[in-house]
């Protein structure tokens, strides 16, 4: 029989470097702005689970999304790399319903040795 709903609780040593990496990994994620860092309710939120971890300043915080942008464009670049075919550019152009701001992005599409459409986003701003 499985667990019948119930969750094991597992002991895991805390890591700041991971954590950090994970703070930003979210804020790409969810779009959240770096001053989320400077937010007392999300220091509150932190300390709360993690008392040891240290919130980042936002300068800290956008040196690990370049990082992590680093890393996953050489993968990006790696694949196109292995790409004996063509690829196709496309682009897309909208505006936020409660922002005046505009952002475009970038994409790369190519069918893949299995004939397995794959697309990555280029570049976002």
């Amino acid at each position: 029989m499985e667990n019948e709903g119930r969750q094991e609780l597992v002991v895991n040593s805390y890591d700041p470097d991971n954590a950090r990496k994970e703070l930003g990994c979210a804020i790409i994620m969810h779009d959240y702005p770096l001053s989320i860092v400077e937010h007392i309710g999300f220091r509150r939120y932190s300390a709360a689970l993690q008392p040891v971890f240290q919130v980042p300043c936002r300068n800290t915080i956008k040196k690990e999304k370049l990082k992590i942008y680093e890393f996953e464009k050489s993968i990006v670049l790696k694949m196109l790399d292995t790409n004996y075919g063509r690829v196709a550019i496309t682009s897309d152009m909208w505006t936020e319903s409660n922002q005046k701001k505009g952002y475009m992005a970038i994409t790369a599409h190519y069918i893949d040795g299995s004939w397995t459409l794959q697309s990555f986003v280029l570049r976002y701003e």
